[in-house]
């Protein structure tokens, strides 16, 4: 008899017969409800910057290591829930070989072979495209491939520049020379709209399928996120997308992967324990709980989102600038949500031009189901623009958008959801930042305060945003840890 999978207080499921609040995932796992008062580090967080940064430790050291989480399960903004029968993603999703930090877990866990593809993403046969103003029609993915090739190419040609040169090390953006910071300025829009040789339906075109960086409108994310994601992609379109939307894990998915890495971890774990204070000292830290317990520790990793470090007080305060940059925050606040439809359809993508009338911003079908008998319906998984789709119990709208705005034959049987602009957890999705972010602030949010260090793919150097963004950070955290644990063990010799 199979065992129960355990249930998560997150994540919501709609179908016909009733909703459901909480969903079932193995990365709701059993732990202690208490811990102790001192430890050699603290890391905050169970996501995979705080998962791998505490495997490291406890497997080089000696350290007496702590896992604190605010949630009842690990994983952060990446968690597998159990539906229907089917494994889904509830936040990060998709990996590949050329991204070389998850890439390599994956290898180490021998999960490397359980990857699968994104049928929609992978090798579509319908693409639909809804312009402003304009109804839901189909177009070719070939003509649309082509066009975005061309317009992109011409996007990052700039002032004898092109991509390369203006970022020749996507995994190292600051290494000097940086030429990109003086165009970090720019919106995608603004830069479009400086491309008056390329016609403007086109131009309007690649600012839609450039809106997947971010769930948002092109005036809204920043040029040099553009640059970023095309460098890292190969600069072509077909490779950032390649990279970043077809290849998936299955096998239990994401929570697998850390679930794996968490097995390796050779320490203490608690969930359901939220911080509200972190007090640094000469003798190090003071850590305190929301439910009251204060934990010491001497070097402290802390793995929050960007968008939620201002619910934390730091004593003495962050520097002026990280504080300008968790004022700022990113900019995604978009929805993601999975549909499952009543029938089996070819792989199709879909995409829109942000208006204040289309809350979806992309769409594709995933898969048909994983049944061994039967047919099943396709799978699909759609994102909506921020500041739509807000109310996940909002059925009717949800689903009579996907018909109007993504497939016209969508027969939507249910649908899961995670709200993540309002998971008071993560505060929006994936980190995608607007005109001037990078250049003002990835170097200060990488730097440590005193010995407190920070730890997020918010503000990795390559994939920011991605789960191998997190395991950069948490990777390097892991060790500027052990490095000032063993400072301070040798100052007392």
């Amino acid at each position: 008899m199979a065992s129960r999978i355990p249930k998560s207080g997150e994540g919501y499921l709609w179908s016909p017969v009733g909703a459901v609040e909480g969903l079932e995932t193995k990365a709701a796992i059993a732990s202690p409800q208490t811990c102790h008062d001192s430890y050699d580090i603290i890391v905050i967080g169970t996501g995979f910057a705080g998962l791998v940064a505490a495997r490291d430790i406890s497997q080089h050291s000696n350290a007496k290591v702590l896992l604190v989480e605010a949630r009842d399960r690990i994983g952060g903004r990446t968690w597998t829930a159990r539906v229907a029968g089917e494994d889904i993603e509830m936040g990060g999703t998709w990996v590949h070989w050329n991204q070389p930090h998850v890439y390599n877990e994956l290898h180490r866990y021998g999960l490397h072979s359980k990857l699968k593809t994104s049928a929609g993403t992978l090798r579509p046969e319908k693409q639909y495209y809804k312009a402003a103003g304009m109804v839901l029609q189909e177009v070719s993915p070939i003509e649309v491939n082509e066009m975005s090739e061309m317009v992109a190419a011409r996007m990052f040609q700039i002032d004898g520049h092109d991509s390369r040169t203006l970022m020749p090390y996507p995994h190292d953006p600051l290494r000097e020379p940086t030429p990109w910071k003086q165009y970090d300025h720019l919106s995608i829009r603004q830069r479009l709209d400086q491309l008056h040789d390329i016609p403007q339906a086109d131009r309007n075109t690649l600012e839609s399928l450039m809106s997947s960086f971010g769930s948002a409108p092109g005036s809204k994310i920043g040029f040099l996120e553009a640059l970023r994601w095309y460098a890292l992609g190969g600069h072509t379109m077909a490779g950032l997308f390649e990279l970043a939307g077809i290849f998936k894990l299955g096998g239990g998915g994401m929570t697998a992967l850390a679930l794996a890495i968490l097995s390796d971890y050779e320490g203490e774990v608690v969930l359901n324990t939220p911080v509200k204070e972190i007090d640094q000292d000469s003798g190090g830290f003071t850590v305190s709980t929301r439910s009251g317990q204060n934990i010491r520790a001497k070097s402290v990793i802390s793995t929050i989102p960007l968008n939620c470090l201002s619910d934390i007080v730091f004593n003495p305060p962050l520097s002026p600038l990280r504080q300008q940059a968790i004022r700022d925050g990113h900019i995604n606040m978009g929805a993601k949500i999975h549909f499952k439809l009543a029938s089996i359809q070819p792989g199709w993508f879909a995409f829109c031009e942000s208006t204040p009338t289309s809350p979806y911003c992309f769409a594709f079908s995933d898969h048909n189901g994983t049944k061994t008998s039967g047919t099943d319906g396709t799978w699909c998984i759609g994102f909506g623009y921020g500041g739509h789709l807000t109310d996940k119990t909002d059925s009717k709208h949800i689903i009579a958008e996907v018909k109007k705005n993504l497939n016209p034959d969508a027969d939507v049987q249910l649908y899961a959801t995670h709200d993540w602009a309002n998971d008071p957890y993560a505060k929006g999705a994936w980190s995608c930042w607007g005109p001037g972010a990078m250049s003002q602030y990835l170097a200060e949010l990488q730097k440590p305060e005193g010995r407190l260090i920070f730890a997020s793919a918010d503000w990795a150097d390559g994939w920011r945003g991605f789960v191998d963004g997190a395991l950069e950070r948490g990777k390097l955290a892991a060790r500027n840890a052990l490095e000032i644990v063993q400072q301070k063990s040798c100052a007392k010799l």
